[in-house]
């Protein structure tokens, strides 16, 4: 019986032939302008964590991804002999056939068998293969909708609601467990304001090993091994958020870990997906101090409003009555880290939308994941507030089974 690696394996693989080979997404990273972490094309949703990295390893100019089901809705089928990308997730939900007492299939008005979606008790790995916007017909070419603060203001603002206490002076750079303390060269020093707030970023990474942050192993001095690993955490971190950000990625010092990543590597494959998961947990963990003064401006004006300050406001609020099954034209409501606005209800239960956090605008059915927790989130918005202001947030990438559509391919090749 052939023996198939799981897809971990063959990620870990993979990255070891291309640090091997000078090839890796750490050597030679995509710093263009229109550089963005990959989102789902259908539900605006940025993959992260294992999935983030697998699609970026494909080093791809355009970041939409969507699986063949995806593609056809989107009228971009996917081009004949194209080759899938599969990514693996934990989700908590699952597709299942609908059948009814004595067993038998429940059928849909074209005849095919009923589904539903399914919260499991358990949340199960599940494969799904995706194509890139490059792969699919009639497609418009992508290009990063421009943003209202420049990726240097973006980062300032990360590193002063942080509190993160940061001396300047010197030629080093890195972050003392010790003091608590990120050391830096002044700004002047650097090429650029791009590349003091990339080592600034990456630095903050590291601070974020704090027991009381998200409690990473600190004595890598004297443990080379977990050095290591706290290295390769911290690169994808800085990796994920220059796509973020738009920032530039470069190695620099940490060109001499390659090797030592490489043997890593080979020795547990698990590690490279572990690194992922904990590189997300920063990116999570820096990006919730950019929108501090906002959460903290929504949570004085809810406060506000609770004290009779605005009470006209409060009132006009409380005539606006929602569906709790649908959502309407017009509202915008919060959820994983960005806002999401209702354009307009469609045909056959289909919303068009926008994400206001970077104007992209999809459409997404009533059946999809991320409808689920928009309604969930709009039907508990006052536990939305509170919950923002935690330290990380439930992400519906990740684990958002319809995505991807639950597809799990037995190929790599479109047939066609």
């Amino acid at each position: 019986m052939t023996q198939f690696k799981p897809l971990s394996e063959k990620i870990a693989n993979k990255m070891i032939t291309d640090l091997k080979t000078g090839n890796s997404i750490f050597q030679r990273p995509n710093n263009s302008i229109n550089s963005a972490l990959p989102f789902n094309i259908e539900s605006g949703n940025k993959y992260n964590g294992p999935s983030a990295l697998v699609l970026l390893m494909q080093k791809r100019d355009d970041p939409r991804w969507a699986t063949s089901n995806q593609a056809n809705r989107n009228h971009t089928a996917v081009i004949k002999g194209s080759t899938g990308t599969f990514i693996s997730f934990m989700s908590s939900y699952e597709i299942q056939k609908v059948v009814d007492e004595q067993g038998e299939p429940v059928l849909k008005e074209n005849g095919n068998q009923r589904t539903e979606r399914v919260k499991l008790d358990q949340p199960k790995e599940v494969d799904a293969c995706l194509f890139n916007g490059e792969q699919l017909r009639k497609l418009p070419k992508w290009e990063k909708e421009p943003q209202q603060l420049l990726p240097a203001e973006r980062a300032q603002i990360m590193l002063e609601n942080s509190k993160a206490v940061i001396e300047h002076g010197g030629d080093d750079m890195f972050y003392d467990p010790l003091t608590d303390t990120i050391i830096l060269p002044e700004k002047e020093q650097f090429a650029n304001p791009e590349q003091y707030y990339t080592e600034a970023l990456h630095q903050l990474a590291h601070w974020t090993a704090s027991p009381d942050r998200l409690n990473r192993p600190q004595d890598t001095s004297i443990d080379q091994v977990a050095h290591i690993r706290e290295e390769l955490r911290t690169n994808l971190a800085s990796l994920f958020l220059s796509k973020e950000l738009n920032l530039p990625y470069e190695l620099n010092d940490h060109v001499g870990y390659i090797s030592s990543w490489a043997q890593i590597l080979k020795d547990e494959p698990d590690e490279l997906f572990k690194a992922a998961r904990d590189a997300q947990k920063i990116v999570d963990h820096i990006l919730v101090f950019e929108k501090k003064i906002e959460l903290e401006a929504v949570v004085e004006t809810a406060q506000d409003m609770e004290n009779g300050q605005d009470a006209d406001a409060q009132a006009e609020q409380d005539t606006v009555k929602y569906n709790a099954d649908k959502l309407t034209k017009g509202e915008v409501i919060p959820h994983n880290g960005t806002e999401f606005k209702v354009l307009a209800e469609l045909k056959n239960k289909v919303y068009q939308m926008q994400d206001l956090g970077d104007k992209r605008k999809f459409k997404m059915g009533s059946d999809s994941g991320l409808f689920a927790a928009l309604l969930e989130a709009r039907n508990n918005s006052q536990e939305v507030v509170i919950n923002h202001n935690v330290e990380q947030q439930e992400r519906v990438g990740e684990e958002n089974v319809n995505e991807v559509d639950n597809e799990i391919n037995n190929s790599y090749q479109m047939q066609r």
